[in-house]
Parts: C-alpha cells; sequence; structure tokens
C-alpha cells in the first residue's frame, strides 16, 4: 500500500508531485501496481467518475478505515452554482500535484498551515454544534456531511480528475492546531480521531478518484459546481461535545495530481440537496404557478 511522509527540507509530497506529472501518473501506477504483490499495491480506488451522474455514484471503503469508518459513505453531487460567495467554505487549500490541509483560524492572515490559504475568512475553525444532521444518499441513517468543490482544469482530459487520499476527522476540548502547525506528522495530535478513511497517518491505500467536471458530462466546471459529498455517520460522535473543536484533515493528489485553483470544502447545515437544488427550483416554480392562478382567482371573484 502506498505510504506517505515527509522527509527533509523537500517533502516527499512535493518529490511525489514532481515526478508523477498528470500526463504520466495513471500510467505509471498501473504499471506498478501489476508488479507489486497485492498486499502492498496502491489500492484499488472507490472510483466516482463512471457517467452518468445523476443517478448519482456512491460507494464506501470496507475495510482499512478507522473503527466504524465504513458507514462512511462517498457520493457524487452537483450542486451549482458554487464558488467561494455563495459555498461558504470551512477549509480552503491549494499546490500542484500534491496539496494537504486541516481547518483552522490559526497559521497568519492569509496563508494558514500546510498549503491552506485565505485564512480566516475560508479556513477557519469549527465545531460540533455548527454541523446539521442529515439522511444519506438513499434517504437513510444519520450523518454529518462535507461537501468538496474542487477545482481542476481539463476541458474532456484527464486533468479533471483529482485523488482524495485521505480524510481524517478530529475533536477535541481545547484548539489544538497551534501544536500541529506545519508538520503533518502530527496531524493524529489534532484530538479525538473521529473518522479516517486510511486508519494508519500516511497510508493512502483507500482512495476516492473524482471527476471535477460536471456531472451531465462535458467541460470541466472549475469552482461552477461541487464534485463530491462524504456523508459521516454521527454515531462516531456520539460523545463529542457540541462546543468541541472539529478539525478536517485532507490530502489529494497522491494517485491523481492537483492542477489548478483552490478546493474547497464546507458543511452541511441540513438535508443534501443532491440533484443541484433543481427541486428547489421546481417548487419555486410551482409555487409561483399557484400565485399567480391565485391572484386570477381573486381577480375573476371582485369582477
Amino acid at each position: 500500500m502506498k505510504k506517505f511522509r515527509r522527509t527533509g527540507p523537500m517533502s516527499l509530497r512535493r518529490l511525489i508531485g514532481n515526478l508523477l506529472t498528470q500526463s504520466r501518473i495513471m500510467p505509471i501506477l498501473a504499471v506498478a501496481a501489476g508488479l507489486l504483490p497485492a498486499s502492498t499495491a496502491f489500492g484499488v480506488p472507490l472510483d466516482l467518475t463512471t457517467p452518468p451522474h445523476p443517478p448519482d455514484v456512491s460507494g464506501s471503503f470496507a475495510t482499512g478505515t478507522s473503527a466504524g469508518g465504513a458507514g462512511a459513505i462517498y457520493s457524487t453531487i452537483d450542486s451549482h452554482p458554487t464558488g467561494t460567495g455563495v459555498f461558504d467554505p470551512f477549509l480552503s487549500y491549494q499546490a500542484k500535484a500534491v496539496e494537504e490541509g486541516y481547518n483552522t483560524s490559526s497559521g497568519g492572515n492569509g496563508q494558514g498551515f500546510l498549503d491552506t490559504k485565505r485564512v480566516p475568512q475560508w479556513n477557519h475553525d469549527l465545531h460540533v454544534g455548527d454541523l446539521g444532521v442529515t439522511t444519506g444518499p438513499d434517504g437513510k441513517g444519520s450523518f454529518y456531511a462535507f461537501e468538496l468543490d474542487a477545482n481542476e482544469t481539463g476541458n474532456g482530459n484527464i486533468d479533471r480528475l483529482l485523488s482524495i487520499d485521505d480524510i481524517r476527522i478530529y475533536t477535541s476540548s481545547t484548539d489544538t492546531a497551534s501544536s500541529v502547525g506545519d508538520d503533518a506528522s502530527k496531524i493524529d495530535s489534532l484530538g479525538n480521531l473521529r473518522y479516517a478513511q486510511n486508519a494508519s497517518l500516511g497510508v493512502t491505500a483507500n482512495w476516492v478518484l473524482i471527476d471535477a467536471s460536471r456531472s451531465e458530462g462535458g467541460s470541466t466546471s472549475g469552482s461552477g459546481s461541487s464534485d463530491m459529498i462524504l456523508y459521516v455517520p454521527t454515531a462516531l460522535f456520539a460523545d463529542a461535545a457540541s462546543t468541541d473543536f472539529l478539525y478536517f484533515y485532507t490530502i489529494n493528489g497522491v494517485n491523481n495530481g492537483a492542477d489548478a485553483g483552490f478546493e474547497e470544502w464546507r458543511f452541511l447545515t441540513g438535508p443534501a440537496v443532491p440533484d443541484g437544488g433543481s427541486t428547489l427550483l421546481l417548487l419555486g416554480s410551482a409555487l409561483t404557478a399557484l400565485g399567480f392562478l391565485a391572484g386570477r382567482r381573486g381577480f375573476a371573484d371582485h369582477a
């Protein structure tokens, strides 16, 4: 399985990014996976790129996650429009090839820890009580939902793809971000681990492949529409206080690199709308029509 650690002045993630360019990464990984024994291969990704979306493509990792983590669900989603002003992210980060970050209001004005940007406006502290409870993509269960708006280039080519190589969610009664800072090896010190896509920090055997183009196909959406939503069971946070800090760490691009603008995450405060808001649009249209008919009826009654 793939392991990932910072080493020396130039981190391994940067080295990987330099060696595995967008045009070569998938063929190299395919050959390497075929040469390695099954126990040490890069792993089989959760592929969310299979068209069409809709219907949305969803999946979970059966093994290799933190305790209880197999209940987390990854799904495509196409909320639009998005963009920073509409999307209201709590985590923003950007780097070429491999990028990583976690949310905190610490780390300076603008540039934050690791690859995070736009602190504290669009990369800031979050508390458990800020999250809304929603159901899963099948309308069942109780989850906290985190939505990704990936900003990748590529008009119909491989550059629109991005790997989500690990997600780790922690809670803490105190602000622990400053004690971790830019040291990715200390991420597990952020607090109590609530969910991990890969049980061990630095291992990226469980990874997700997403397509940053619009769900209906065509050119890349950039920051114009969201791309993936993660549903994490609320049961994993059973003993967390509403006032606890919540830290959301992610690393992208180890298996398929990043090449464009900010990646942004937001949390949902209520039920997800996986059809991009078209249901609300139809509902609004229906209410408008009813209002029009009611107006005509009132006019007739007074004629």
